[in-house]
């Protein structure tokens, strides 16, 4: 990994947590993505990503309710879209007003609060690019979201 790629993996975590949730205001538009973490994270591969882990006793994180109802919400958005019959830009609004949110909501602290931005980035990344349309977006998508009860209770 070369020093810039680690320096990245290490800085955007951070950047997130500090620019992302529990800042207590609710200013701005829920429907836009929270600010772009770092400029060279458009470049961010999956091997570049932080990991999300569970616990030191192999358990998972508690995450606050709104956090869990949150990623619930955009699984049952993305489940439900009939790609013959929906709007694909609506089903982008939809999960990006969901996601912010999420940050907009979140309580959580610690540890726990560092595992879930590691989660939650490659989220922020699949949605920059996210085509409703492209039933490989939606999969891939769908994918991660089922991850989260992997990691969070």
């Amino acid at each position: 990994m070369t020093t810039e790629r680690a320096l990245l993996a290490l800085l955007l975590p951070i950047t997130l947590v500090a620019a992302g949730c529990g800042t207590g205001t609710n200013e701005g538009s829920a429907t836009a993505l929270p600010p772009a973490p770092h400029e060279h994270a458009v470049e961010a591969t999956p091997d570049t990503l932080p990991k999300v882990t569970l616990d030191s006793l192999g358990l998972r994180w508690i995450a606050n309710p709104e956090t869990t109802s949150g990623i619930a919400t955009m699984a049952a958005t993305l489940q439900e879209f009939d790609p013959a019959k929906g709007d694909a830009y609506a089903l982008k609004a939809a999960l990006e007003e969901e996601f912010g949110l999420i940050f907009e909501r979140c309580t959580m602290e610690g540890e726990a609060h560092n595992q879930l931005h590691n989660y939650l980035i490659p989220i922020h990344h699949a949605l920059r690019e996210f085509g409703g349309n492209n039933a490989q977006d939606r999969e891939a998508l769908a994918a991660h979201l089922a991850t989260y009860a992997t990691y969070f209770q």
